[in-house]
C-alpha cells in the first residue's frame, strides 16, 4: 500500500513538472513570434521611408523644369524626365506607392500630395481699394514662430508642396477658401525640406489624435477632388 501511494506522488510530480514546462515554451514562442512581427514592421517601413524620399525628389525635379522653360535645361532630360513629363502623376500612379504597405493593415496609407509648380497662382480679384493693398505690401512679413515641439510625434496631412514659403501661403488661402468648414479647428504649417539641393515647402494641416484620423481627414479631401499625403505634422505657423 505504502509502495502504490509513493508510486501516485511521482507520476502527478512528473505531471506538474510537464505542464510547466509546456507553459513556459508557450510563453517564450508568443514572445518570439511579437519580435518578429516588430522586425517585420521596421522592415516594411524603411522600404515606404525610401519611396517616400524619392517622390519628393521627383516633386523638386518637376519644379525645376517649369522653372528652367522645359525638360531641355533639366539634368534629367531623357528617357526618365520624358516619363516625367508625358505622364502626369494621376491617381492611379500614385496609388501605386501605397501598394507596398497593403499587406500590412497597421501601416499608413501612402498617398502623394499634388506637385504644385511655380507658376504664379491666381487668386479672385479682391474689391478692397488699391491704397490698401500697396499698403499692406509694403508691411514688413512677420516672422514666423516656430511650433512647440512636443514629447510625441503629431499626426498630420500634407496639402501640397510648393516653391518657395509665399506660394505656400497662397495656396493655403485657396485650399480654405474652396472647403470652408473643412478646415475648422486645424492649423496650417509650412515645412521646409532639401531635396537634392533644392528647398521645397510642403503645407501640412493638423494635428490629428493619430494616424488613423489623419487617414480619415485625407480620404474626405480625395471625396471633395482633392489630394493628400498623411505624414508627420511638423513645420512653422504661417
Amino acid at each position: 500500500m505504502t509502495m502504490s501511494k509513493t508510486l501516485i506522488l511521482v507520476m502527478a510530480g512528473v505531471s506538474l513538472g510537464a505542464c510547466s514546462s509546456m507553459d513556459e515554451k508557450n510563453t517564450f514562442m508568443t514572445y518570439g513570434d511579437l519580435q518578429d512581427k516588430v522586425r517585420s514592421h521596421d522592415e516594411q517601413w524603411q522600404t515606404v521611408q525610401t519611396k517616400l524620399d524619392r517622390i519628393d525628389a521627383l516633386e523638386a525635379e518637376i519644379a525645376s523644369l517649369k522653372q528652367n522653360g522645359g525638360p531641355q535645361n533639366s539634368p534629367l532630360f531623357g528617357s526618365e524626365a520624358s516619363a516625367i513629363t508625358d505622364s502626369p502623376l494621376n491617381d492611379s500612379s500614385l496609388n501605386n506607392a501605397s501598394g507596398l504597405v497593403a499587406s500590412n493593415e497597421n501601416m499608413p496609407s501612402i498617398n502623394v500630395a499634388p506637385v504644385v509648380l511655380s507658376a504664379p497662382i491666381q487668386e479672385p480679384r479682391s474689391a478692397e481699394p488699391m491704397v490698401a493693398m500697396a499698403v499692406q505690401e509694403n508691411t514688413p512679413a512677420k516672422t514666423a514662430a516656430p511650433v512647440p515641439v512636443s514629447s510625441e510625434v503629431q499626426s498630420g496631412v500634407q496639402l501640397a508642396s510648393y516653391a518657395n514659403r509665399d506660394e505656400a501661403a497662397r495656396g493655403w488661402r485657396i485650399v480654405q477658401s474652396a472647403n470652408p468648414t473643412a478646415f475648422d479647428g486645424l492649423v496650417p504649417l509650412v515645412n521646409s525640406k532639401n531635396i537634392n539641393g533644392r528647398t521645397m515647402y510642403q503645407l501640412k494641416v493638423g494635428p490629428f489624435i493619430n494616424k488613423s484620423f489623419s487617414k480619415d481627414f485625407c480620404n474626405m479631401l480625395k471625396q471633395k477632388g482633392g489630394d493628400c499625403l498623411v505624414t508627420q505634422y511638423n513645420g512653422e505657423t504661417l
